[in-house]
C-alpha cells in the first residue's frame, strides 16, 4: 500500500459530503498525496518518523459507544466524541459540537489529510466578557475497531474580549485495535481574555496519536496550559503559541511518562511576535523501559519585541538502560532588549537521597517512588483544581503517600 490507499478510502466517503465540501476537502486530499507523511529528513521531524503510515490502509473509524468512567472534572460540563461522532447521550454540552471549516494551519502532510477527512469538533466561541459558567471536559475517545481505523477531527476555541474559560481536554482509548488519531485546534484570544487548559493524554498501545494546538493571543491575554502525557504507541504533540500584541502571557507546563514500548514527542514554539510578552515554559519527563521521550521546544523573540520576558527549562528522569529521551531546547532573539534563558537536563534517581530513605527504614521500591512523585509534583502542583490534581496523579501512578514514620 502507499499514500494512494487513502484516496480509495476518500472517494468512499465523499458521497456522504456536500458537493462544496467535496471540492474543498479534495484539494486538501491532493496536498495530502503530494506531500505524504513527514519523514525525518524534516528537522521538525527528525526524531519521529511516520512514513511507515504511507504504507498502511486505514478506514474511517465506525461509530460505537464505550462506557466513561467517572468525570477527572468534578462539576464540569461534558462534550464526549467516540471515534470522531458526537455522543449526545453521554455529553451535557452537545451544543458546542459543530463542523469548523478553517484554513490547514501548518504546512506537512498530516495537517492536509485531517483538513480532507475531518469530522465535526468542538466549536466553543465566547463573546466579550463572557465566561463560561463551569469547566468543559472535551473526551475524545476511540473505541476498539476490528480493522486499523482513522479519526480526523477539527476542533475551534474563540474567546472575545476578556472572556474566561477552563477546557480539559482528553485523549483516551480503549485497548484492542490499531488506530491513526489527527485532532487539530484553532485557539484565538482576545484583548484581555484568559483560557486554562489542560491536555490529558491517555491512548492505548496500537495508537498513533498526532494533536496540533495553534493558539494566538492578543494584547493582554493570557493562556495557562498543563499537558500530562501516558500510554500511547505512538504521540507527537505540536503546540504553536504566538504572542500576537503586547501584553499577552503563557504559562505552559507539561509531564511525560510514556509506557514501555512507547514513543512520545512534544514539540513546543513560542513566537513573541510584540512587546513586553512574558512566557514560561515547563516540560518534565520520566522516561522507563524501552520507552522513548521527545521533546523539541523553541522560542522566537521577532524583531520589535522588546521587553520579552521568556524562560524555558526541561528535566528528564531515564529509569532504565533502554530508556531513552531526545530534549532539544531552542532560542531564536532578533531583538535586543529581552531577558530570556533556557535549559536542559537528563540524569537518574538520586542515589544518596535513595540512600537516606532506606536509612529511615523505607523500602526501596518506596523511596524511589516518593522520589518520582516529587519530581513530578513541580508539574502537576500546577493543575488549580485541587480533584483534577489529586485524580491526574492517581492517573500517572502518584497517589498522595501513606504516612511514613522515619526511624531516628
Amino acid at each position: 500500500m502507499s499514500v494512494a490507499s487513502y484516496a480509495q478510502v476518500f472517494e468512499r466517503c465523499a458521497a456522504a459530503w456536500p458537493a462544496a465540501q467535496r471540492r474543498a476537502r479534495r484539494a486538501k486530499l491532493e496536498e495530502f498525496l503530494r506531500l505524504g507523511f513527514p519523514t525525518r529528513k524534516l528537522e521538525d521531524w527528525r526524531y519521529t518518523d511516520l512514513s511507515a503510515l504511507a504504507e498502511r490502509s486505514f478506514e474511517p473509524a465506525r461509530r460505537t459507544a464505550v462506557a466513561l468512567q467517572d468525570a477527572l472534572l468534578p462539576r464540569s460540563d461534558r462534550l464526549v466524541y467516540v471515534n470522531g461522532e458526537l455522543d449526545r447521550n453521554a455529553s451535557t454540552a452537545d451544543e458546542l459540537s459543530a463542523l469548523v471549516q478553517t484554513e490547514t494551519p501548518g504546512a506537512t502532510g498530516v495537517d492536509a489529510l485531517n483538513a480532507a477527512f475531518a469530522t465535526p469538533g468542538l466549536n466553543l466561541a465566547l463573546g466579550p466578557h463572557a465566561r463560561l459558567a463551569r469547566p468543559l471536559h472535551l473526551i475524545l475517545a476511540g473505541a476498539a475497531n476490528p480493522q486499523a481505523a482513522m479519526t480526523h477531527q477539527r476542533h475551534r476555541i474563540h474567546l472575545g474580549q476578556a472572556a474566561e474559560a477552563v477546557l480539559l481536554v482528553e485523549f483516551r482509548g480503549a485497548a484492542g485495535g490499531d488506530r491513526l488519531v489527527t485532532q487539530t485546534f484553532d485557539i484565538r484570544l482576545a484583548p484581555g481574555s484568559r483560557l486554562r487548559l489542560y491536555r490529558l493524554q491517555d491512548e492505548a498501545a496500537g495508537s498513533q496519536l498526532i494533536s496540533r494546538m495553534d493558539a494566538r493571543l492578543a494584547r493582554d491575554a493570557r493562556i495557562d496550559i498543563v499537558c500530562l502525557d501516558r500510554g500511547c504507541g505512538l504521540a507527537r504533540h505540536d503546540l504553536n503559541l504566538e504572542l500576537a500584541e503586547p501584553g499577552a502571557e503563557v504559562e505552559l507546563a507539561g509531564f511525560y511518562q510514556p509506557a514501555a514500548g512507547a514513543h512520545l514527542d512534544n514539540h513546543t514554539r513560542i513566537v513573541h511576535a510584540a512587546p513586553h510578552g512574558r512566557s514560561r515554559e515547563l516540560f518534565k519527563g520520566i522516561v522507563g523501559e524501552k520507552s522513548r521521550a521527545v521533546f523539541n521546544g523553541k522560542i522566537v523573540v521577532s524583531p520589535g519585541a522588546q521587553k520579552t520576558d521568556s524562560e524555558q527549562r526541561v528535566a528528564n528522569l531515564l529509569l532504565a538502560p533502554r530508556a531513552e529521551v531526545d530534549a532539544k531546547p531552542e532560542l531564536e532573539i532578533y531583538a535586543d532588549d529581552v531577558k530570556c534563558a533556557h535549559g536542559a537536563t537528563v540524569g537518574q534517581l538520586d542515589e544518596t537521597a535513595l540512600a537516606y530513605l532506606r536509612s529511615r527504614g523505607i523500602a526501596d521500591s518506596d523511596a524511589r517512588a516518593l522520589l518520582r512523585r516529587a519530581f513530578a509534583l513541580e508539574v502537576l502542583d500546577r493543575i488549580a483544581w485541587p480533584a483534577l490534581r489529586d485524580r491526574a496523579a492517581l492517573l500517572l501512578g502518584y497517589p498522595p503517600p501513606a504516612e511514613t514514620a522515619l526511624e531516628p
